[in-house]
């Protein structure tokens, strides 16, 4: 075969090659992202989810990491399903979608049943982990752990707790802490919301006790909350040294809860690593450690090894939450 014939058959088979290219694979390669990318928070607006993913945004955008917009919406329901299916179905293969989660990816399907999690998504990066507080409004007559150790030791379901959904941190933080005071934590009076929904529940004085992120802490910094503890394992900095932990004041309750992107299921392998090296780029930015310090969250990326540490996650989150009797 002459070396014309040879340099037709290789450009023949390159030719082939790129026409077998799928619409995304071609895209991410050339010029992905060629237009705006929404980003979908699967919680109400004003919570702890809810402020990552715009805050991702925000950072992505202005330090030119991504050359296109990012369009945040919310779409709350039943502890991140309605955005899990949403995901998972109309969205399914869009490397155009993102979508914002927590803990309520392993949590949610366990103990409520619903077919979606992060079995059905794309795991993109673990960002950063974060405690959660337990509050009062500042006129509650509850004024510290003790009185609720109180109450509780008298009965276990006497306070209402208000927070995020079954069987979230939240949640897990105070059955956490009924079980260490041997009440049964399936007896605890514990009211769900979406998103920041449990905010002005507990300002309103709908429930006895809130949980939440370090979010919280601008309405602490307002006068309108009064902390009773966090639940790291040593005392934050910042804006946070002064709040005493579960553990400084006696009682062993640690829980954490992180921060992750996902895309729907179906998007290519070069998609899922534009966004990984684009969110590690973003994590060494002066912009997102600022962000860190400011909401005292911990940085905890991972990328490569997201999909293995939610399997682990979510085999020893059954276990508990069957100890708890919270799985479905």
């Amino acid at each position: 075969m002459g070396s014309s014939n040879i340099a037709r058959n290789v450009l023949r088979a390159a030719a082939i090659a790129g026409a077998l290219l799928s619409p995304a694979a071609a895209s991410a390669q050339a010029n992905y992202p060629a237009k705006p990318i929404e980003l979908m928070v699967a919680f109400a607006p004003g919570g702890g989810v809810d402020l990552f993913g715009r805050t991702v945004a925000k950072v992505l955008v202005d330090e030119k990491i991504v050359n296109q917009r990012i369009q945040v919406f919310n779409k709350p329901g039943a502890g991140g399903e309605l955005g899990m299916a949403e995901m998972a179905g109309p969205r399914k293969g869009d490397p155009y979608s993102l979508s914002a989660f927590a803990l309520h990816v392993i949590y949610t399907p366990l103990t409520l049943g619903t077919p979606n999690s992060y079995k059905t998504l794309t795991p993109i990066a673990k960002i950063f982990s974060e405690y959660q507080m337990m509050v009062v409004r500042t006129e509650s007559p509850i004024k510290s752990l003790k009185d609720v150790e109180a109450a509780l030791r008298n009965d276990v379901g006497s306070l209402r707790f208000g927070g995020a959904s079954l069987g979230n941190s939240d949640h897990i933080v105070v059955a956490k802490f009924a079980q260490l005071l041997g009440g049964d934590p399936t007896k605890v009076t514990y009211i769900a919301y979406s998103g920041g929904e449990s905010n002005p529940a507990i300002l309103g004085g709908h429930v006895d006790v809130g949980m939440g992120g370090l979010d919280l802490m601008d309405l602490v910094q307002a006068g309108k909350m009064r902390v009773l503890g966090i639940s790291s394992d040593k005392r934050l900095g910042g804006n946070f040294k002064d709040i005493p932990t579960f553990v400084e004041q006696g009682y062993d309750v640690v829980n954490q809860n992180w921060r992750g992107i996902f895309a729907p299921p179906g998007v290519s392998a070069d998609v899922v690593k534009y966004w990984r090296d684009a969110f590690t780029k973003m994590t060494k930015t002066a912009a997102w450690k600022a962000e860190l310090e400011k909401n005292q969250w911990a940085d905890s990326l991972e990328t490569d090894t997201f999909v293995a540490s939610l399997d682990k996650e979510y085999d020893s989150s059954k276990k508990l939450l069957g100890q708890l009797g919270l799985l479905k």
